[in-house]
């Protein structure tokens, strides 16, 4: 056994950063280390022992072969033993002779690698330090070293960041002060170098041979293998850009060939390995494609992360590494919070994330995120395409797609041979389409012979051009008459939202506000009304940079004839939308927008638990209600409501006379109407609920739930109306305080079924989402079906988590802490206790403990 020594700890403590992606831990990560240490290996290692491993916390005895092992494993080891072994083994290479043809290459070769890190590092998109090491492609080169295939590639399109990975790689393993094999020698160089060489008739033996000066009855390969014992280290070649040379494909495939000659000359000598970059398609067409022996997977080392069908073995950047890259840009992180999940999906396209990252270079501050995909997909297009020497060939391939997919109603996917119908002209500019991830090409049948397809990369660049395919039908002038192409060719979808918001970025780009105008009256849902205003609002809002105001894109009495409460919905209910909610107070013209926006401000104030703010919204909201707006027919007014549900929640204090104002719903529900509920009756009817919660009174929940359902029969037909999910959440709320199980999960999971299917219809009424799979797994608890109780309250508090929902999050924490008591789960109970002990310190919201009173 190999004795533990601080070395080691020393290692181990690198070889983690590497993994979790950073370039050092530090105290703030170590929460999330755990976490992600306990998703890799299944096993937990405290937030607390972390900080011990990383010294920032005091430890009075060594760490415990627990700890070592997970960490281990954590960076891919069989377990702290073989950590110790690999480590040792390559610090101690043996006695190192003083050979000068080694020591010769070896000098040749680091000055040679230093020229084309210093070219690659200048030619980074963003500064090369606040970019990133990859931890996968750590662990493919190191599997890769240690097995004994000759060659590897890291394959993916243009902009996958191929060549970033690559440095940073040989910074680790070969040229810095801890450098992991030191005695190696590393060749880095770009494709045109051994282009030049292998386009001179020379291979790379000979040219190696000659580097050595070796005699011409000696070559390097002989000379090594009698001598290796002494040498103690491999000859490590790294060619990068090996498709980047403007040449002809059939110099490519000379280039090829040689290498090829290379690889497969080197079985004798597993010494010796050749690490690649190469883009998707090149490999597609060159290096996957050669049927001659030997076998191919002999000899190419892929990795498990190697997709056929795409031809990519590098992943996208995983969400730690996207915020390690907009941290190291001195992003804030408040800021970098705030986004949403979907944009951060965007980012972790290496190509996205340095297009987002320049944007915010300098005095720029941060662009908002919907603003910021546009303005990236934008300057992506014109660089790849509109800017380039062939640009006619492409903008006509894509065309011919978008006339072969009917715009949208075929689907994605084109035959490939009828988009080129063997026309040579269009080829060059079809392969530099797919070099640059515009379009992507797949084999989706499953017969012998091949059927290859050609779609857009990204659903977002079939948007544009879709988007940019009819304005330029309507003349570059978008007008009703253009609007309604799109809304007669397409159904309600995100597809089409998409097509309409980069036609609103087209209408406010060319001063065309009369279209902007126009938008808000056509046959669109309210949901896609809604996205295209929030789009509008923050492109005018931005820190006042505007010469033109938003007010004044619409005349006075607009809003009164096409009112905001018709297009205001759970959409808005995010705590990133609160500057946009402001923005469109200046467009309310009437009392019910008024109090609509101000009502989501309250609720988003309320489900993040700021009593604070809370207080402000009311203040508002009484002045609205009482000053502005008329009598209607409601036992309980909004303000009133609201004001009973914060003073509860704040100090405890049950209003008498609100609570009796609540009660006389009988009075006012008989009945029935086929009128559509007020902003006001939708806000009552939503929260009367939570009212009956906190006063846990159960039968009334459910029965003036009911008897709007009687007054207003329409709503049972309303599927995804957030007033009737309301209602059904309150519906099985009262069904759980009666024990009737059957019956909640019934509604629950009808609810929840809507939810999942008609995602789009109701984008961001995620706190609905929450409450409904809650009352499923407070269901689950009571039957005593804990694991299904566990699984869907833990889905619940990550989707509050993510959307900063804290009394939804409170209320998933204090129903663990009823399961982890039931089950007698000291330790998950201990950390559940500690998370519901931190949102209760961060609230002045201290009646927080009846949420489950049942």
């Amino acid at each position: 056994m190999i004795d533990l020594s601080y070395d080691f700890i020393i290692t181990l403590q690198k070889e983690v950063s590497r993994r979790f992606g950073v370039d050092s831990v530090t105290a703030s990560d170590c929460k999330r280390l755990s976490l992600a240490i306990s998703d890799e290996t299944g096993k937990l290692v405290s937030e607390t022992t972390l900080k011990r491993v990383f010294g920032f916390a005091v430890t009075q005895h060594s760490f415990s072969r627990y700890t070592l092992n997970t960490l281990a494993q954590y960076c891919r080891y069989k377990d702290w033993e073989d950590f110790q072994t690999r480590h040792f083994t390559q610090s101690t290479p043996g006695e190192m002779v003083k050979d000068g043809k080694w020591a010769e290459l070896k000098s040749k070769g680091a000055a040679v690698s230093h020229y084309t890190l210093v070219t690659l590092k200048n030619r980074s998109g963003i500064p090369f330090h606040n970019t990133v090491s990859r931890a996968f492609s750590v662990a493919h080169i190191e599997r890769f070293l240690e097995g004994k295939y000759p060659a590897t590639a890291l394959i993916a399109p243009s902009g996958w960041g191929k060549s970033t990975t690559l440095v940073h790689l040989v910074e680790h393993f070969w040229y810095s002060k801890e450098a992991k094999y030191p005695h190696d020698i590393c060749w880095f160089i770009h494709a045109h170098a051994a282009g030049s060489l292998f386009l001179r008739g020379l291979n790379l033996s000979n040219w190696l041979d000659d580097q050595l000066s070796l005699g011409q009855r000696e070559n390097f390969r002989e000379y090594f293998k009698a001598h290796f014992d002494k040498i103690g280290g491999r000859l490590i070649l790294i060619i990068d850009g090996f498709d980047e040379i403007t040449m002809s494909s059939d110099k490519l495939k000379l280039m090829y060939t040689k290498l090829e000659e290379f690889v497969y000359s080197n079985d004798e000598f597993p010494w010796i390995k050749v690490i690649l970059s190469v883009r998707s398609n090149t490999w597609s067409e060159i290096f996957h494609n050669d049927q001659r022996m030997p076998p191919f997977g002999r000899y190419w080392y892929l990795g498990p992360e190697m997709d056929e069908e795409t031809n990519i073995n590098i992943p996208r950047m995983t969400e730690q590494e996207v915020k390690s890259v907009l941290y190291n840009h001195r992003m804030d992180p408040a800021v970098v919070r705030t986004f949403s999940e979907s944009f951060l999906q965007k980012l972790r396209y290496p190509f996205y994330l340095q297009l987002f990252c320049q944007l915010n270079t300098g005095e720029n501050t941060f662009i908002n995120e919907h603003l910021s995909l546009f303005e990236m997909v934008s300057r992506f297009v014109q660089m790849k395409v509109f800017s380039t020497n062939n640009n006619n060939f492409k903008i006509n391939i894509i065309n011919k797609l978008l006339e072969l997919l009917d715009y949208g109603k075929k689907g994605q996917y084109a035959d490939k041979s009828e988009l080129l119908n063997k026309n040579a002209e269009l080829f060059s500019a079809f392969k530099e389409l797919l070099s640059d991830n515009i379009l992507v090409e797949e084999n989706l049948s499953q017969d012998i012979m091949f059927y290859v397809k050609v779609r857009f990369a990204h659903q977002f660049l079939m948007e544009y051009f879709m988007a940019m395919h009819f304005v330029s039908r309507g003349h570059h002038q978008t007008s009703e008459g253009v609007f309604n192409d799109v809304i007669n060719h397409l159904p309600s979808s995100p597809f089409r939202t998409g097509i309409f918001k980069w036609m609103l970025r087209y209408s406010i780009n060319n001063g065309q506000l009369e279209s902007i105008r126009q938008m808000f009256h056509l046959s669109l849902s309210n949901i896609e009304k809604s996205q295209l205003l929030e789009y509008l609002a923050v492109h005018y809002q931005q820190e006042g940079n505007r010469e033109m105001s938003l007010k004044s894109i619409f005349p006075h009495g607009y809003f009164k004839r096409y009112p905001l409460s018709k297009i205001l919905n759970d959409n808005f209910i995010h705590f990133g939308k609160r500057k946009v909610l402001v923005a469109l107070l200046e467009l309310a013209e009437v009392p019910e927008d008024k109090l609509k926006i101000r009502s989501i401000l309250f609720i988003m104030s309320l489900l993040q638990l700021d009593a604070e703010q809370c207080e402000q919204e009311l203040h508002f909201i009484k002045k609205i209600v009482q000053r502005e707006m008329t009598e209607e027919e409601l036992w309980v007014t909004p303000y009133d409501l609201f004001l009973f549900i914060y003073e509860y929640l704040k100090f405890g204090i049950v209003n008498e006379n609100i609570k009796d104002k609540l009660y006389n719903y009988s009075r006012y529900l008989n009945g029935s109407t086929r009128q559509a509920p007020t902003v006001s009756h939708e806000l009552v009817f939503r929260f009367s609920g939570f009212a009956f919660a906190l006063l846990q009174d159960y039968g009334h929940m459910a029965n003036y739930s009911k008897r709007i359902f009687e007054c207003y029969p329409a709503l049972v037909y309303q599927k995804l109306d957030s007033v009737r999910l309301s209602l059904l959440s309150w519906q099985a709320y009262a069904a759980l305080g009666h024990k009737d199980l059957k019956t909640a999960l019934r509604i629950s999971g009808h609810a929840d079924l809507l939810l999942k299917n008609y995602s789009f219809d109701h984008t961001n009424g995620r706190h609905l989402e929450v409450l409904h799979k809650l009352m499923q797994g407070y269901s689950y608890m009571l039957e005593n079906e804990l694991n299904k109780a566990i699984r869907l309250t833990e889905t619940a508090m990550e989707i509050s988590q993510k959307l900063d929902l804290k009394l939804l999050m409170l209320m998933a924490l204090q129903l663990l802490q009823k399961i982890y008591t039931s089950l007698k789960a000291d330790k998950q109970l201990h950390i559940t206790r500690q998370q519901l002990q931190l949102i209760g310190t961060s609230t002045s919201f201290k009646q927080l403990d009846k949420l489950w009173g049942q």
